[in-house]
């Protein structure tokens, strides 16, 4: 089981892996195929500021599935929670306020190594980082063409975010020994022949 310590540290580095294999492979299309630097969302140049954001995103995710139980990663996100939802209620949007609230409260009602110990779970939840850009942009995108240019740019400028989640959430599951063990039922079988 992994500590909260080991949950952050566990971020940082199994996102700075991706990311030194990720430039590697920009730079590989770059002079092996003539790509554009930038053609790599992961690593583009043009915003650094998603690359740190992906980094935090990677961490904050590495610590996500303890929200359950009583710990430092609870402490943490129940203070952004509280200052999102401030900014919501301030911007007098209180119909996405009152679902965010819903959503802060999920976690409370499910065991500790419930849902937010799920592969499921670890698979869609950072999906977020493409339903609320779709949803704060809901005016630009073509809902008649769901592939056109515009709705494809927007998509792929927010994919960096969900891959950093998904490999932060990944890291906390592994660290947990959840990611990849053989299903109980398996055992079972196996027993059995």
């Amino acid at each position: 089981m992994g500590v909260f310590r080991e949950h952050y540290i566990g971020g940082i580095v199994s996102y700075s892996v991706f990311f030194g294999i990720s430039m590697g492979t920009t730079f590989a299309g770059h002079w092996l195929f003539q790509k554009p630097i930038d053609w790599n969302s992961t690593v583009s140049t043009k915003s650094w500021w998603h690359v740190v954001a992906c980094f935090i995103v990677a961490v904050l995710f590495g610590l996500w599935p303890d929200v359950d139980i009583k710990s430092k990663s609870q402490s943490i996100f129940y203070k952004i929670f509280i200052i999102i939802n401030i900014f919501l209620i301030l911007k007098k949007w209180y119909i996405e306020s009152a679902f965010f609230g819903l959503f802060a409260m999920l976690p409370m009602i499910g065991k500790h190594r419930g849902w937010t110990h799920s592969r499921v779970t670890m698979f869609f939840f950072p999906m977020i980082f493409i339903i609320i850009p779709l949803y704060l942009h809901k005016d630009i995108i073509n809902v008649e063409h769901w592939f056109s240019p515009t709705n494809l740019g927007l998509i792929k400028t927010f994919v960096p975010f969900y891959v950093a989640g998904l490999i932060g959430y990944a890291t906390h599951l592994h660290l947990d020994g959840v990611l990849l063990t053989v299903p109980k039922f398996f055992y079972s079988r196996v027993k059995r022949t």
